[in-house]
């Protein structure tokens, strides 16, 4: 199996969450991040963040023990796109999930499968796509060398949508029906505070099914 580094985005401002950096905001006692870090972790080789300069020790040490490589952005407010770029850079590995760091319920299966499928396919990228057409792309698998290099040539010419870095490469889509078969929960990203307490609860009672 091709080693696969997992890849944390946490660098974004994050404005509907106020004025806390959300990646370090406590859900259920753990900071988002980690929760995020550690369910990507269980399907990969290595973890790098992806983070602005200021955020980065505090990062680092939210992720403590999951030994993260810590990938600054050169050019910070770059949009997702130059977070992956500057993650991609990061890793050695032949291919790498991206996971913006607001999925604190990310199915490591599906990771897996990502992964699986990118190989299977020698594709640049597997993308899911949902039911109402959305390309989840900050849940998703690339490869680093290619992907990297297209995100290069958008950023330069003062592009910043992902799906444009992907336009000239060999993409496959996981569609809903595939997607089924794994945790419903994987894509939920939590934006606002309101959402953070909803999975606070959700983390909670679950915990209480089980006991």
């Amino acid at each position: 199996m091709t080693r696969v580094a997992g890849i944390i985005l946490a660098g974004g401002r994050s404005q509907r969450f106020g004025a806390a950096d959300k990646a370090l905001a406590s859900l259920d006692g753990v900071p988002l991040v980690r929760r995020t870090a550690e369910r990507v972790r269980m399907a990969t080789a290595e973890l790098v963040v992806n983070c602005r300069e200021e955020q980065a020790a505090d990062l680092n040490e939210a992720c403590a023990g999951l030994d993260p490589t810590m990938a600054i952005d050169s050019a910070p407010d770059t949009g997702p796109l130059g977070g992956i770029r500057t993650g991609l850079d990061a890793t050695d590995a032949p291919l790498a999930v991206v996971v913006a760091c607001d999925m604190p319920f990310v199915d490591p299966s599906l990771v897996e499968f990502l992964a699986a499928e990118a190989e299977r396919r020698a594709a640049d990228a597997v993308i899911p796509r949902l039911e109402d057409g959305w390309f989840q792309t900050t849940q998703a698998v690339y490869r680093t060398e290619t992907v990297s290099a297209a995100a290069e040539v958008v950023l330069e010419d003062g592009g910043g949508r992902i799906l444009d870095a992907l336009d000239s490469l060999d993409v496959h889509t996981v569609g809903p029906a595939e997607l089924k078969r794994f945790d419903a929960s994987t894509f939920e990203n939590i934006n606002t505070k309101e959402e953070l307490d909803a999975a606070t609860a959700k983390i909670r009672a679950q915990r209480s099914g089980g006991e």
